[in-house]
């Protein structure tokens, strides 16, 4: 999102600690409670996450190597919602405190920051126009060039195809579907031969019709 010099990521390498990791299906974040940290996510997947009285689950976004847990999350008194790691992940972390007074001596790492919630404002942004106003075959659309996007960006993807590290159930939960709907929907983009899909392997095979149906950009 921003350049930063080598001396910029020296400035920031002093803050954080060494790398961490956390096993399959440990929160990191849990609802309610306080939270003061940035975690620089290196390798693997989480969620973000709320969880109704209902049991249902709403799943804000996914966590992607290369993103931040902890934003914008630390800023508030309490944490209002939850992140549980999908697959083993490896993070570094800094306190948030550590950060400001970094912000304040170097101005550039606050406009990183600005950079940041800017990115996840889009995203949400999306994804409410995903469970308003897009139809299940849209949405499941829009997620998959939305994932592979990201991917890319981080090496993790290549030109139209990737491999998809989350299970059904958590699609289904990000797009406010039940896990059968979101097979049938799954099918009717390989019926079309917009996707192909093999295990977890996804190839984007109708990429252009993917962005004219899902309206992506």
């Amino acid at each position: 999102l921003m350049r930063l010099s080598p001396a910029d990521l020296r400035s920031l390498e002093l803050i954080v600690g060494k790398e961490q990791l956390v096993k399959k299906r440990k929160d990191l974040v849990a609802v309610g409670d306080e939270y003061r940290n940035l975690c620089f996510v290196k390798d693997g997947y989480a969620i973000r996450y709320k969880l109704l009285r209902s049991g249902k689950r709403q799943i804000l976004n996914v966590i992607l190597p290369g993103d931040v847990i902890g934003f914008p999350v630390s800023f508030f008194d309490r944490s209002i919602y939850s992140v549980v790691a999908v697959t083993d992940l490896a993070y570094n972390m800094c306190s948030l405190d550590a950060y400001v007074q970094l912000c304040h001596e170097q101005p550039q790492f606050g406009l990183v920051l600005s950079w940041l919630a800017a990115y996840e404002a889009a995203i949400y942004a999306e994804h409410i126009v995903d469970l308003g106003r897009r139809t299940p075959v849209e949405r499941l659309a829009h997620f998959l060039l939305e994932t592979h996007a990201r991917l890319m960006s981080v090496g993790r993807a290549a030109k139209e195809s990737f491999d998809l590290p989350f299970s059904q159930e958590v699609m289904a939960d990000v797009l406010g579907l039940s896990v059968p709907h979101l097979n049938r929907v799954m099918q009717q983009l390989r019926a079309e031969n917009m996707i192909v899909s093999r295990s977890r392997r996804v190839e984007l095979a109708g990429m252009a019709g993917l962005q004219t149906l899902a309206q992506y950009q």
